[in-house]
């Protein structure tokens, strides 16, 4: 559980992702044990920030990190097929789809 400021929380839902899972996050209100909601001393409302698929989860992630990742893996997976080819493990119909 992330708690942090309204405004802060609109920001982190709109443009950060799970770190685990890189999915969407989703914001709720935080409420009291009386039921009534939470506020930081300035006055603002607290929200609880998670993922929406692990909501146990605390970690976010930017949309470019992600697209650096992503880019990362489909380089590696280039090389260890362009490798495979080389030693004769696979031929290219397995390796591209043709």
């Amino acid at each position: 559980m992330a708690i942090m400021p309204n405004q802060i929380a609109q920001h982190t839902v709109k443009n950060y992702k799970c770190s685990k899972c890189w999915g969407f996050l989703v914001k709720t209100w935080v409420t009291g044990p009386d039921g009534q909601l939470e506020k930081t001393p300035d006055g603002e409302q607290l929200a609880d920030v998670k993922c929406r698929e692990f909501p146990d989860h605390k970690g976010f992630v930017t949309q470019g990190w992600i697209e650096r990742e992503r880019a990362r893996d489909f380089d590696n997976a280039f090389e260890v097929k362009r490798d495979l080819l080389k030693m004769g493990i696979i031929t290219k119909d397995k390796a591209y789809g043709n």
